[in-house]
């Protein structure tokens, strides 16, 4: 962990200097009147490579983002063990599929198998998230997600036949 460097700036307020990993520093100078300035420098460069003011506001939203209070990302570990028990497949719909031309709402895919369609490819067009209302036609592709056991639940419920393992990206 980096240390801070803190100094006192007679008349104008504090300095506080970090050492990233990178090499690079960032300063951030805060004055009495609760404005801030960030310096960014750049690895054995004494020019900053640029410069942010904030208000006491903005450097408190800023803080509170960087600290984790709105997000907080899922470490590669525990994202590992998620994942173990999640599964994506992409499935093609034929012609004469039980899915043909029916309304994903229709077919209460989530509710039977526990299943949910992630995105419908159709074609050169990308359907992300879609609609409960949007109809399924042949030949598209959708791709599903859900653990094992529900996968394995939607293949024999929909009579799936084709699954896609060399168009997977």
């Amino acid at each position: 962990m980096s240390e801070i460097k803190e100094c006192d700036l007679p008349g104008i307020g504090k300095k506080f200097t970090l050492e990233l990993d990178s090499g690079d520093k960032l300063v951030v100078v805060i004055h009495f009147s609760g404005e801030r300035e960030v310096f960014k420098f750049m690895k054995n460069n004494d020019e900053p490579s640029s410069v942010t003011t904030l208000t006491d506001e903005e450097a408190r939203q800023i803080g509170a983002i960087l600290s984790g209070t709105f997000f907080q990302p899922v470490l590669e570990d525990e994202q590992k063990l998620m994942m173990k028990n999640v599964t994506m497949e992409w499935i093609k719909i034929t012609d004469d599929s039980t899915l043909t031309n029916k309304k994903i709402e229709e077919l209460e895919i989530r509710k039977i198998t526990g299943v949910s369609i992630t995105t419908i490819i159709r074609g050169e067009t990308v359907i992300p998230n879609p609609r409960s209302s949007e109809v399924l036609q042949p030949q598209d592709t959708i791709i599903i997600i859900g653990n094992n056991e529900q996968i394995k639940n939607f293949i024999s419920t929909f009579e799936i036949k084709h699954r896609l393992e060399n168009d997977r990206q």
